[in-house]
């Protein structure tokens, strides 16, 4: 009988030290996260403020406004609520609907709309996007309950700058950005 409860209790302790490891750190979740998430903020930003997503090349005609509207092809993006959906997985809704949907989905010239259930985009709007992210280096300004507040560098057209973003915690344990600041020159 002691000898069943010695080894219960050494198996108590072995848990209880395997319990009490280390927890990884707020650094070492960015380290792994944020080039994903920043490859992710890439493709997002250029469906919105760059070059958009694939259409079909087809023949199109302008409508009431002057916009002209071609199917979207790419089948990772084929209504706007999936376009959204994908949206927040990289930005918080909040984040998303102030900076990108009043944009995109709204107002007097929106770049997408679903027509007949399909993603359709407006071909005459678009920009570039020119930013390649050092997600090697990046600083923690702030930890707070509710996020960290981060500064990432990257090069855009041939210039170096830096980001400030606070990054929100998901109950995955993933991050979403829920502000962005850009364009802040380096020294």
């Amino acid at each position: 009988m002691k000898r069943v409860l010695a080894v219960l209790m050494l198996v108590a302790l072995i848990l209880c030290a395997g319990c009490g490891g280390e927890t990884e750190t707020t650094e070492e979740k960015l380290k792994q996260q944020l080039p994903e998430l920043l490859e992710d903020e890439l493709e997002i930003e250029g469906i919105y403020r760059g070059g958009g997503l694939t259409t079909e090349n087809a023949a199109y005609t302008p409508d009431e406004n002057g916009q002209c509207f071609v199917r979207v092809t790419d089948e990772d993006y084929p209504t706007v609520a999936v376009l959204k959906e994908k949206t927040e997985q990289v930005f918080t809704p909040a984040y998303a609907e102030e900076n990108l949907y009043s944009y995109a989905f709204s107002g007097d010239w929106p770049r997408y709309k679903d027509i007949d259930g399909a993603l359709h985009m407006d071909v005459n709007q678009g920009g570039g996007l020119d930013r390649e992210w050092n997600t090697a280096e990046f600083q923690i300004l702030e930890e707070k309950e509710d996020g960290v507040l981060v500064q990432v560098e990257y090069m855009t057209y041939g210039s170096r700058y830096l980001a400030e973003m606070t990054l929100v915690p998901q109950e995955d344990g993933t991050y979403r950005i829920d502000t962005f600041t850009y364009g802040i020159e380096a020294k």
